[in-house]
């Protein structure tokens, strides 16, 4: 953990900033009390007597600028530090080389407890609401991702060790449980915290596991709730330009634009279906797996378009990556997909891989009548907008 707190603080900050024009504006004052220091060490760029007050400056390669510092006079002892925030922000505490100790100035005087012997749990803060629930994200967050973490190694073992398809699908499964419930603590958080500053953190820290389209929602819901928050402003137009470099991308190097190849696969019957067979209508190609968390959650979004549009020249065709029948069959009756459904069962070296060269699912293409393809990777409102406008 004490590598973790300057590792996860200093690149969430790189990325985003905190600053957010809340409470904790001015002067603030942090008394803290220590023990064990003679546990910390003597080496290390900082010194091992000292503990500093360091404000993170939120640009590419700046090193973070000391506020103030005090002594550690013996093995335990007490010592105060201040500094002044424009605006209210996370700041941190570092004794040595790097054990750190974050906290937020949502209000003027702050208390931290810290135990310098201890690997865990090595500090308590009290005063401050925001630096305590600080201290409950980063130790949530850190256990979620945890198990993320642990879900890909075994996952890679797995796939070294050319284990049998079915235990790869298994642990495959497993790995997606664990983003998944990554992903429901994070949006959790955020939704149910009234401090703009950890919703921030939260949200920064979701980037990375979210889907964008359950990124972008987020992010629109907190600038909904905070409209004068410059750095979720901020975020929101690097996310915008993120999001037009990458349609820029596709439309370079993607199939829209392009004519449709042919792709021919049995379906849940063994009745092979071709794709030249739905051409005069709108069809939505869509690549999914039973095993795929993200796929299962974007079903209901396919399902509700496919209702919507079903009696207006518009049709969908599942693509299965899966592996063996039962779940397949089984994923199709639990998520009510009621369209045609395909698959050749070789997992990752279906014919639909090798054709279309995707190296991630949900995936999806819409082509016109003719058989032309006007649009992909349409996730959630996106795919229910684009049909409302060819389909008018």
């Amino acid at each position: 953990m004490r590598m973790k707190f300057l590792s996860i603080m200093t690149l969430a900050a790189l990325s985003f900033g905190f600053s957010c024009k809340e409470t904790g504006k001015g002067v603030f004052i942090v008394d803290g009390t220590f023990k064990n220091a003679d546990k910390l060490g003597s080496s290390g760029p900082l010194g091992a007597m000292k503990v500093y007050l360091q404000e993170v400056q939120y640009g590419k390669d700046q090193p973070p600028v000391s506020l103030d510092s005090a002594k550690l006079t013996g093995n335990s002892g007490t010592f105060s530090l201040k500094g002044f925030g424009r605006s209210q922000a996370i700041y941190e505490l570092v004794f040595g080389e790097n054990m750190v100790v974050p906290v937020i100035n949502d209000v003027s005087e702050i208390s931290v407890a810290v135990d310098l012997g201890k690997k865990d749990d090595y500090y308590t803060v009290s005063g401050s609401d925001a630096s305590r629930r600080l201290l409950g994200l980063i130790s949530g967050f850190g256990k979620k991702s945890y198990q993320v973490e642990r879900s890909f190694a075994i996952l890679d073992s797995m796939k070294r060790s050319n284990a049998p398809d079915s235990t790869l699908i298994a642990y495959t499964m497993e790995k997606n449980k664990a983003i998944q419930d990554l992903n429901n603590y994070l949006r959790n958080f955020i939704q149910t915290n009234s401090n703009p500053t950890l919703c921030v953190l939260a949200l920064s820290w979701s980037s990375s596991s979210l889907s964008r389209t359950d990124f972008e929602k987020e992010l629109n819901s907190l600038i909904t709730k905070y409209p004068d928050n410059n750095v979720l402003q901020g975020m929101k137009k690097s996310f915008d330009m993120q999001q037009a470099e990458m349609t820029k991308r596709l439309e370079a190097n993607g199939w829209t634009g392009k004519k449709v190849p042919e792709l021919a696969l049995p379906d849940t019957e063994g009745k092979t279906i071709t794709l030249s067979s739905f051409r005069g209508k709108y069809l939505l190609v869509d690549f999914w797996a039973s095993w795929c968390s993200p796929c299962r959650q974007e079903n209901p979004n396919v399902v509700r378009a496919y209702q919507e549009f079903k009696n207006k020249n518009f049709t969908i065709l599942g693509v299965s990556l899966d592996k063996e029948k039962d779940p397949w069959l089984e994923a199709i009756r639990q998520d009510k997909l009621e369209w045609t459904q395909v698959s050749d069962l070789k997992y990752w070296n279906s014919k639909a891989v090798e054709l279309f060269k995707f190296e991630g699912i949900p995936f999806n293409l819409l082509i016109d009548p003719e058989g032309k393809v006007i649009a992909q990777e349409l996730r959630g409102a996106d795919l229910e907008n684009k049909l409302q406008e060819v389909l008018k």
